[in-house]
């Protein structure tokens, strides 16, 4: 699946992707699978198994077993920010982070590319062809508005292709003013679908938008990482995005799989929450999930 998109038709034409790709479980389902990044002090933990860990599916204990991931192939979606705002020396950085991240990835991995302006370009879909993906970055062009609520919900709907770990990199700097999807679609899209979304950002606050449009923005990646169990990495400037993306994918690689099956399948939506059984860490998982009737 190849193409370029005026924002409004591309959403029209991916919502199909992305509706059956919605983790919804039947009210007979066994297992529950979590992606879940364990952190202390920014470092990931190592060694730990089900027993350390406390789940609660809608206020319920479970029994878990868990899983570390690091040897597990990983879908990668990488969503870059090519609007006008970028243009010059923030996209050479963009994509010379983005080509850092190609460089860690493992051979059974995938790997693609969505560019977003006023437009969505997918300029190479999920596949081991990392060559082909390097040339794509190397041929980018910045110009036009930023559709990223739009991009968001599109790179979603393209990483979750299959039961394969999948990962989303947003790249951007600046505000949504071209996107036809709404924060409150986007955001349900991003918490059904099973896909971890790491975002990002460079440059301290909005500089080509207005301060109410960057403090909304920031707003919905926020709540877009959050809902995913994924992240949002700020640089305070284009050099220091090798740095995080290097920080950011070393994360994912160290997460645990946690698995059970559910006490209760009553269908509607089931919030989860995720601890250590004792001593301190930051925990990021995804909110819950969907159980049909």
């Amino acid at each position: 699946m190849r193409g370029v998109w005026h924002v409004g038709l591309a959403v029209w034409q991916l919502a199909g992707a992305v509706q059956p790709l919605q983790p919804v479980f039947r009210s007979a389902v066994q297992v529950v699978r979590l992606d879940v990044s364990v952190t202390r002090d920014r470092v990931p933990l190592q060694g730990l198994t089900g027993r350390d860990f406390v789940v609660l599916d809608n206020g319920v204990e479970q029994d878990v077993q868990s899983t570390l991931l690091e040897t597990q192939p990983l879908n990668v979606l990488l969503a870059l920010d090519t609007s006008g705002s970028v243009s010059g020396s923030r996209l050479r950085h963009l994509v010379s982070a983005g080509d850092s991240l190609l460089s860690s990835l493992g051979p059974s991995d995938r790997v693609g590319l969505l560019t977003f302006s006023h437009e969505l370009r997918l300029l190479a879909p999920l596949s081991a062809d990392v060559t082909a993906v390097r040339a794509s970055l190397g041929r980018t062009v910045a110009e036009g508005g930023t559709a990223l609520r739009d991009a968001a919900q599109a790179a979603i709907g393209l990483a979750a292709v299959d039961r394969t770990r999948s990962l989303v990199i947003l790249f951007t700097d600046g505000a949504d003013t071209a996107s036809w999807t709404s924060e409150e679609t986007a955001i349900e899209v991003a918490r059904r679908a099973g896909v971890v979304v790491h975002v990002l950002r460079v440059g301290k606050g909005p500089t080509e938008s207005s301060k109410r449009y960057g403090e909304r923005t920031s707003m919905f990646v926020g709540q877009v990482a959050q809902v995913t169990g994924g992240r949002v990495w700020t640089a305070s400037s284009e050099r220091d995005l090798k740095t995080l993306v290097a920080e950011a994918f070393s994360e994912m690689r160290s997460r645990y799989l946690l698995t059970y099956e559910p006490k209760d399948a009553t269908p509607g939506w089931h919030e989860l929450k995720v601890r250590l059984r004792r001593g301190r860490a930051d925990i990021k998982a995804r909110a819950g999930y969907l159980v049909g009737s």
